[in-house]
């Protein structure tokens, strides 16, 4: 039967239709929370790039802070002139309070362009990379160099 406007079901369907109308605002009324908790973000991987020019027995260094645990990986990008083909590398604990690189933690005497010359995974913390002389430079002779330290 039917009258202006509504619709009425028989006295038969009404159950079943609400039975289908708990369960569909059931399901649409899930209670799982789990995409509202916050997940802590990806460690960012860091790029540094330094340059600098040493002579014969010199040293520079570079200081740098690593903001999350992860791999640390540097090497020379660019020696010049190409007659030297290495040159030392050390990684060691920075001291900003004294303005100061400590002992090497890890160093390569004979890092080359192109390649990674030291590795590993270092807890936060500042640090820095020393640039040196590991035999390779001659008397007289200025070498320019560019190197990458890559951490998180």
């Amino acid at each position: 039967m039917k009258r202006q406007g509504r619709v009425f079901l028989p006295r038969a369907c009404v159950p079943a239709a609400v039975l289908l109308s708990a369960l569909w605002l059931t399901a649409c009324g899930s209670n799982n929370d789990s995409n509202l908790t916050p997940q802590p973000a990806a460690p960012t991987l860091v790029t540094e790039t330094f340059t600098g020019t040493i002579g014969q027995n010199a040293i520079m260094v570079h200081p740098f802070s690593v903001t999350s645990s992860g791999t640390l990986m540097t090497g020379y990008t660019a020696l010049s002139p190409t007659s030297v083909t290495a040159l030392g590398l050390g990684i060691a604990v920075w001291d900003a309070a004294t303005q100061s690189c400590g002992l090497n933690i890890s160093q390569n005497d004979a890092a080359r362009s192109g390649n990674t010359g030291l590795t590993g995974t270092p807890s936060p913390g500042y640090f820095c990379v020393r640039a040196y002389d590991g035999g390779n430079v001659p008397a007289g002779v200025a070498v320019s160099y560019t190197l990458q330290v890559q951490h998180y």
